[in-house]
């Protein structure tokens, strides 16, 4: 990974087991290794908790920015380069969204891997909200407006969302930039029926929280979910009857969601991570 030359950059692991498993692999790269690597373990369990802990580490060794990927991605040599280059050329005080391309498994339908597809946008482009899987924060979010992940429901996930969404309710840009990129890795067991329709779910309930926390009416959200949810179930026997199977399976992944926005807007919140990684 090539480095950008106006920053010292660091690496900060943070192992979620309480045991420390990770703790003897990181400790044999440390001497070899050409960055700083530093290794904690958060013994609570969730991400939120995870990333908050990063995130205190990274205001203890005096960090300009933090830089957020997943543990299940790699990087393209200039992803951290052109992710800083954005920054900069945007006067260093905005957040800044890469892009994220999906790697399925051989064989995957198009419509299972049509799930994992990320929107791109132009670079410079203004988003209202982002997630954790490649994202560079101005410490001022987390240092000067002190803002965290919320670690009420530590396994329900969404919690990126709802952190970014606050973080342009305190007015700070969220901007997109396409030429930095990392790739993610699906694992088979994430391409079926059954996971897609569980993350679907709890991406509803998310979106419920996120729609009342930038001041939509808790009924209004429910009855909106509730008629997204009948239209879409009302037309995939129809789509199914016309040898429409791929449209009868994406109307089924908008109930999942408009059910999660349903029951997320009566204050349901989904644990999807605490039985599924």
């Amino acid at each position: 990974m090539a480095l950008p030359d106006t920053l010292e950059t660091q690496i900060s692991i943070v192992d979620n087991d309480p045991n420390g498993s990770a703790e003897s692999l990181i400790s044999s790269l440390c001497n070899s290794f050409p960055l700083r690597l530093r290794y904690y373990c958060e013994a609570r369990r969730g991400i939120p908790c995870a990333r908050n802990r990063a995130i205190e580490e990274a205001h203890r060794h005096g960090a300009r920015y933090l830089v957020f990927i997943d543990d299940d991605e790699w990087v393209e040599r200039s992803w951290l380069v052109n992710l800083v280059s954005c920054a900069f050329k945007l006067g260093g005080n905005c957040v800044v969204s890469g892009r994220v391309c999906a790697r399925v498994p051989d064989g995957t339908s198009p419509v299972m891997a049509e799930f994992y597809e990320r929107n791109c946008y132009i670079t410079g482009t203004r988003r209202q909200y982002c997630a954790t899987n490649n994202v560079l924060i101005p410490i001022a979010v987390t240092q000067d407006l002190g803002l965290r992940f919320d670690e009420s429901r530590p396994f329900a996930g969404g919690e990126d969302t709802l952190f970014f969404t606050e973080v342009v309710k305190r007015g700070i840009e969220i901007v997109f930039c396409a030429e930095a990129v990392v790739y993610e890795v699906i694992p088979r067991e994430r391409v079926s029926v059954r996971w897609q329709s569980r993350r679907k779910y709890s991406a509803g309930t998310t979106q419920a929280v996120q729609k009342m926390a930038c001041g939509r009416g808790r009924l209004r959200i429910l009855l909106s979910g509730f008629f997204q949810l009948l239209a879409a179930f009302i037309k995939i026997p129809f789509l199914q009857l016309g040898g429409r199977r791929d449209d009868a399976y994406r109307s089924w992944l908008k109930v999942c969601r408009s059910a999660g926005i349903v029951t997320g807007s009566m204050g349901a919140r989904s644990d999807f991570y605490r039985t599924h990684s």
